[in-house]
């Protein structure tokens, strides 16, 4: 029996890759495995398949977690990514399939650390197989196909939200996950060297296709920036950036938020107790409720490949525009990271993947195979080739 396990299923995330794989005729069973088990029946019952059930899951009990695991094909971790390593290793001991949403580098290069062991069972883990890292990867991976050599890859994530609210701060993901990429140091590859540089910074315009337009894309952490080097090197790759560009108000007050100290995790003195500024900030995000709109929203993700073909400098873009789903009633940035995970599950469910070990996805995703059913889903991928100079 094909059994996919999503941690997390009833998250904002993990409620679309279980909406997609209910759909699949590939796939036996679906479970959502998540603490809220009330949120979890909540979305069964939405569903409404046989195929789907519902199931607590505490992923800090290694033992439960392996029964849980146990006698499945894949399991899609769409938990916060500091778990990411513990849930590989209840994988790798439960004799299942492993994949996640990124890892925001440091915790996918810990990740990378299983791979001998995943190869010696016979098991497959891709780190970072939603929308960036995931689609990314693949639309680079399309790109270097292009070339002889690979100079550079540079990836921007444009968004614009239509949706007029009252919410102070509605964060479009995780909290945790955003707040790390603003405070954390983003990673680049320069001049063939990792190197660190300070949060927030690498600012630049760009000009996204409409309705998204011209937007500001900082440097942030992401994974993208850990693999892509590592796969590329024998085309002699020199650098690789990652930028984002959050709806600019969102982004400012994001951004007053952190220089004002609020996404720290580290303990301030108040009136003699100690205080974490982000789970303050945390608390005060929740007192509001969450927009009761439809969303309505567009994000663009662009790569541009870099490079030589038959000694003529190239530049290869592959760009993909991304609305909210009117069907799942779900923002742009839940479609196109919850989709490519389940496609990828039914991959591996139909055994089209064979690759073992510890993976990114440009490693091992089959591209067009992969593009054909995004675009099933309504996200196009467009890939163009111009001369450039390099």
């Amino acid at each position: 029996m094909k059994k996919i396990v999503v941690l997390g299923g009833a998250g904002a995330m993990g409620q679309i890759i279980v909406r997609d794989l209910a759909e699949s005729t590939d796939v036996d069973s679906v479970v959502i495995a998540d603490f809220n088990l009330n949120a979890a029946e909540k979305l069964k019952s939405e569903v409404g398949s046989p195929k789907v059930s519902a199931v607590f899951a505490d992923l800090t009990k290694h033992n439960d977690l392996v029964t849980l695991l146990t006698g499945s094909t894949v399991v899609i971790n769409s938990t916060p990514y500091y778990f990411n390593t513990a849930v590989m290793e209840a994988a790798a001991q439960a004799g299942c399939n492993y994949m996640d949403l990124g890892g925001l580098f440091h915790v996918s290069k810990e990740q990378q650390q299983l791979n001998d062991k995943f190869k010696q069972l016979n098991l497959l883990a891709i780190l970072g197989m939603g929308a960036a890292p995931g689609m990314t990867n693949v639309m680079a991976a399309e790109g270097a196909e292009e070339l002889d050599r690979v100079d550079s890859i540079d990836i921007y994530v444009g968004c614009v939200d239509f949706v007029k609210t009252d919410h102070p701060l509605a964060p479009p993901y995780a909290l945790d996950t955003i707040l790390d990429e603003y405070t954390k140091q983003p990673m680049v590859f320069e001049a063939g060297e990792y190197r660190a540089m300070p949060p927030m910074s690498g600012e630049v315009t760009i000009d996204f296709p409409h309705p998204v337009g011209k937007s500001k894309a900082i440097l942030t952490l992401h994974s993208e920036v850990l693999t892509l080097p590592q796969t590329y090197a024998p085309k002699q790759i020199k650098s690789v950036t990652f930028r984002l560009g959050l709806p600019t108000e969102f982004h400012e007050k994001l951004k007053l938020l952190v220089d004002l100290g609020l996404g720290s995790t580290e303990a301030v003195e108040v009136q003699g107790n100690q205080i974490i500024p982000r789970k303050v900030l945390a608390k005060m995000i929740e007192k509001f409720p969450a927009p009761s709109q439809t969303p309505d929203d567009c994000e663009v993700v662009r790569v541009d490949v870099k490079g030589a073909s038959k000694g003529v400098d190239k530049l290869v873009r592959l760009e993909s525009i991304i609305y909210a789903d009117k069907k799942w009633k779900v923002s742009c940035g839940a479609l196109d990271t919850g989709v490519p995970p389940s496609i990828v599950a039914q991959m591996i469910a139909r055994g089209e993947i064979k690759e073992h070990g510890v993976l990114a996805p440009e490693v091992c995703i089959p591209r067009q195979r992969f593009f054909d059913e995004l675009a099933k889903r309504n996200i196009v991928i467009k890939k163009t080739i111009a001369n450039a100079v390099c």
